[in-house]
């Protein structure tokens, strides 16, 4: 079997089309799924190009869950967490850290991350969401494009605002992702629905606008 990739733009798709699209992702249109990748061609994996060189990683965790599962969700990630521990204590992954009133902000070296501690870990995260973050303080992946990253920090900032002020992750999640739309907004970001965003591209001009380059893997 045969899979082709994209490696893609992954900043303009969170500028322009979705906010939710973090590293890796498959077609899938099912409407009761999270965030359906609708967009993407039927049998293509799209990689945010900054990510190439975990391309391997990143195919192996996407996959899995397209197969035949071998537990539940949760008894997935845990088996996850736990295999990763088995490489040994992470390398010195902390790039910068910024202070922000009561929190540390740091700005890590994501890959360093996937690897040893958590393989699904992207974008950002803090520690109301993951036990391994520790206590105020939010993670940024320093890896992402420079001009996404004030986006990131302002979701995950909001999230953790509301998550400790007792809310769920769930709609602390969506107002999060509502309140960094309006900063991608801010500085150019245009999403369908929006007056001026251009509609009616032909599927060639769709995937010109996004996808730099494609591979093919046997799988």
């Amino acid at each position: 079997m045969y899979m082709k990739i994209a490696y893609v733009d992954g900043y303009k798709i969170r500028q322009t089309l979705d906010t939710d699209f973090n590293l890796v992702h498959l077609h899938v249109d099912d409407p009761t799924e999270y965030s359906p990748k609708f967009y993407i061609p039927r049998g293509e994996i799209w990689i945010d190009h900054r990510f190439k060189k975990e391309t391997s990683h990143l195919l192996k965790f996407e996959l899995r869950w397209y197969g035949k599962q071998n537990g539940t969700y949760h008894e997935i990630r845990k088996r996850d967490l736990k295999n990763a521990k088995h490489l040994g204590d992470a390398p010195d992954f902390v790039i910068k850290t910024q202070k922000k009133n009561r929190l540390a902000i740091r700005h890590v070296d994501g890959s360093i991350v996937r690897k040893y501690i958590d393989p699904e870990w992207v974008c950002g995260g803090h520690d109301f969401v993951y036990g391994y973050i520790p206590k105020n303080e939010i993670w940024i992946d320093s890896l992402m494009d420079p001009r996404d990253l004030p986006h990131v920090l302002l979701h995950e900032t909001i999230e953790r605002n509301l998550m400790s002020a007792g809310m769920s992750y769930e709609p602390a999640h969506e107002f999060a992702t509502a309140g960094e739309r309006l900063s991608r907004r801010s500085a150019g970001g245009i999403y369908p629905g929006d007056p001026g965003y251009k509609r009616g591209l032909t599927k060639e001009q769709f995937m010109k606008k996004y996808v730099k380059s494609y591979k093919t893997v046997k799988g």
